[in-house]
């Protein structure tokens, strides 16, 4: 099982460093350079336990999450960003079917 980190800026990148101690743990950013290819591909077969969000709050926040959870998969998502309220309860509702 592998922990993704969503989004590597200033709340991601260090999130990732200290998963990286004691966990598998990859980050996944849409700039690709901030990503380490390498290090995602050897771990791509891995089920994927935690998916963190790390990704700045916007109009499109719920449907970045759900396509991040579309794509991994993961057994648990963890909300790092600063949210408006009542968001998390539409993303459990919204993600309990899919």
């Amino acid at each position: 099982m592998k922990n993704i980190v969503a989004g590597l800026g200033e709340i991601g990148l260090p999130i990732l460093k200290l998963l990286s101690k004691s966990h598998i743990a990859v980050g996944f950013d849409i700039n690709q350079e901030l990503m380490n290819e390498k290090e995602f591909d050897k771990h791509k077969h891995l089920d994927t336990s935690f998916l963190h969000i790390c990704i700045p709050f916007s109009n499109k926040f719920q449907s970045n999450v759900k396509s991040l959870s579309r794509k991994f998969s993961p057994r648990c998502i963890v909300i790092h960003s600063t949210v408006s309220p009542y968001t998390t309860k539409k993303l459990q509702s919204s993600l309990k079917s899919t």
